[in-house]
């Protein structure tokens, strides 16, 4: 395992990498940081992968933009810098808000995926009408409409040492003691400007009326054509396992599509039970070929 950096112009991305063969990109979500994935990234460089796991977009002083652009097609693009630089085509696996630009990006540029595992967020294009179905998704999710507002949601997070971050962390994976995986996590959010970037990506879901919003929404509105599993915690406490009964159609996926709820797992099922899940993902990444690599 080594630290090393990706570019994408004057951005740079800080990473972790290991192993030696086709390539696996791994997306980290929200409160957490691209270090977390290095179980699951030992169990790929032994399964024979090089896996690379970058810092998302903000979650590292050298790769907040200027500009403050944290819309999802800006992080899409990111990642296929990142893709390009790894050689053109890359098997990918993203969690959370990695899951979410993995759904967008596999969408819009399928060529570029061998395979895709989305941890903990159910397929997108039907999750607004699942979520009529859902009604406690609701109440869990509130959180989101929380984190758009100015200043009070780094208030609430930062206070007593991050004890807000903690928080989620508790209740989205109820029963688990985080241990090292949530100090990494502290670690990365209390790096100059991180916490406001991270903050960034809730507050640009609203803006509707933004080109790249436009673009994102529209991307979903075709099928995925990668290969595609879907790993979702069975007491998640972020995103509720039922949203699978209601957002997945198999036609959606006509590369294919494997669903399984991991049991006594929540929302960060990859670092609850990361052997488990470190062969479900291997098990993955043989389904797809990346023979042009």
């Amino acid at each position: 395992m080594k630290q090393v950096e990706l570019l994408n112009g004057h951005l740079r991305f800080p990473a972790l990498l290991a192993g030696d063969g086709e390539p696996v990109i791994l997306l980290h979500g929200f409160p957490d940081t691209w270090e977390n994935w290095a179980v699951q990234m030992n169990l790929l460089a032994d399964a024979g992968y090089t896996a690379v796991a970058p810092a998302l977009r903000g979650y590292a002083p050298g790769c907040q933009p200027g500009g403050g652009n944290y819309s999802l097609s800006a992080a899409v693009e990111d990642l296929l810098v990142f893709a390009n630089q790894l050689g053109g085509r890359v098997h990918l696996i993203g969690h959370d808000w990695g899951a979410v630009v993995g759904y967008l990006a596999c969408a819009r540029y399928p060529d570029s995926f061998c395979s895709f595992s989305a941890l903990a967020i159910p397929p997108l294009k039907r999750l607004p009408q699942a979520l009529l179905k859902v009604p406690e998704q609701a109440r869990l999710s509130a959180y989101m409409s929380f984190f758009q507002l100015p200043l009070a949601p780094e208030t609430w997070l930062s206070r007593n040492d991050l004890q807000g971050v903690e928080t989620l962390w508790r209740r989205w994976s109820p029963g688990w003691e985080p241990g090292l995986a949530l100090e990494n996590a502290k670690h990365t959010l209390r790096e100059p400007g991180v916490l406001p970037a991270a903050l960034s990506w809730y507050r640009h879901m609203p803006r509707l009326w933004r080109r790249e919003q436009r673009e994102a929404r529209g991307w979903l509105a075709g099928n995925i054509q990668v290969p595609t599993q879907v790993l979702m915690g069975e007491n998640d406490g972020c995103m509720s396992p039922r949203l699978l009964d209601h957002a997945v159609n198999h036609k959606d996926f006509p590369a294919g599509l494997w669903l399984e709820r991991i049991e006594g797992t929540g929302h960060f099922l990859h670092l609850e039970r990361p052997e488990t899940v470190g062969e479900r993902l291997v098990a993955h990444l043989k389904r797809g070929e990346c023979s042009s690599v």
